[in-house]
């Protein structure tokens, strides 16, 4: 099967910085006894970062520049946020990214870990991130349909050999993860060899939308070499927008799986555990609303597969006010 290499153009390249922003800056040089408010004076990790920005606690929009380079077994659990915009960038735009690579033995990258209802508002442009078990998750309450975060955005990312092949914790679910997150945005993003081991494959998926996830939008990504479904979507993650992506040799069973934990058909103990993998005592419902429109679909991992597969059944949690899934316009190769 030929491939065709899908590029995304940078259309804005900065270099300078803007004059109402609190600035960091992140160097492979730098040292995290420095605040990194210069790049003369940067420093290393990114959990610094986060200290200087609760140290400060700047009432402006945020910038965090990150010096081109490899940063080897970075992991942040991330809960600051100031009401304004926090943009992780590089420092400056060229044909290299900031490259964070987990080297096999750290679990997640970047962990947004926020439910207080209002807009977290973290935006992340052209990082690459490696060898993790998996790249990013934002994680509001999953337990509490109330308890969410929301307008967070991935543009020009590329998440590169991520899952349970690369990492020594097993399978992993996905490479960017949202629960009870919102309103976010992932465009122009590169999803390269999203693998779990042969035996784990239908586990892992490029993009996880579970658990009250929704009004999202996934817009002109590249999803190539993915063993499981690249997009799921579960329990209440409602009206999200896909479209105009191209999919190769991505899906075990389809590229869109839409799938709910149904407690009656999965036995719940009278521990209150389940061996069928439900995870919510309070039980889960369909999700609503979903499109999947104008992806192009270049076949799945181990061949042809279906263009989406919708799981469990439709009222289990009483009559649906939309359909679960709209598709329209997807050109499918084989």
């Amino acid at each position: 099967m030929k491939f065709i290499v899908f590029f995304f153009i940078i259309l804005w390249s900065h270099n300078s910085y803007s004059e109402d922003s609190f600035k960091i800056f992140i160097s492979l040089s730098g040292n995290d006894y420095n605040e990194g408010l210069t790049n003369s004076h940067p420093i290393k990790t990114l959990s610094r970062a986060q200290e200087v920005l609760e140290l400060h606690d700047p009432d402006l929009p945020i910038e965090i520049h990150i010096n081109q380079g490899t940063y080897y077994r970075q992991s942040i659990v991330w809960t600051y946020t100031n009401g304004h915009s926090i943009t992780f960038t590089p420092v400056n735009f060229t044909n290299e990214r900031p490259v964070f690579d987990g080297g096999g033995n750290i679990n997640t990258w970047f962990t947004l870990s926020k439910s207080n209802r209002s807009s977290s508002n973290l935006k992340f442009r052209y990082i690459k991130v490696q060898n993790y078990h998996t790249a990013m998750s934002f994680e509001g309450k999953r337990n509490y349909v109330s308890n969410w975060n929301s307008e967070n955005e991935l543009y020009g990312m590329f998440f590169y050999r991520v899952g349970g092949k690369y990492t020594d914790f097993g399978n992993s679910t996905a490479a960017v993860r949202f629960v009870n997150s919102r309103s976010n945005s992932i465009a122009n993003t590169h999803f390269v060899d999203i693998l779990n081991n042969s035996a784990g494959a239908s586990a892992i998926h490029a993009i996880y939308f579970a658990h009250y996830s929704s009004h999202n939008e996934v817009l002109r990504n590249r999803f190539l070499g993915i063993n499981g479904d690249p997009i799921k979507v579960r329990d209440e993650s409602n009206y999200n927008y896909i479209a105009d992506n191209r999919f190769y040799s991505s899906g075990r069973i389809a590229f869109y799986q839409g799938w709910y934990c149904n407690a009656d058909t999965r036995g719940w103990n009278l521990d209150g555990s389940n061996p069928g993998g439900c995870t919510k005592s309070t039980g889960e419902c369909p999700s609503i609303g979903n499109v999947f429109r104008s992806n192009y679909l270049y076949g799945g991992y181990g061949g042809a597969i279906k263009v989406f597969d919708i799981r469990e059944g439709d009222n289990y949690c009483g009559p649906l006010s939309s359909s679960r899934l709209r598709t329209s316009n997807n050109v499918k190769y084989y």
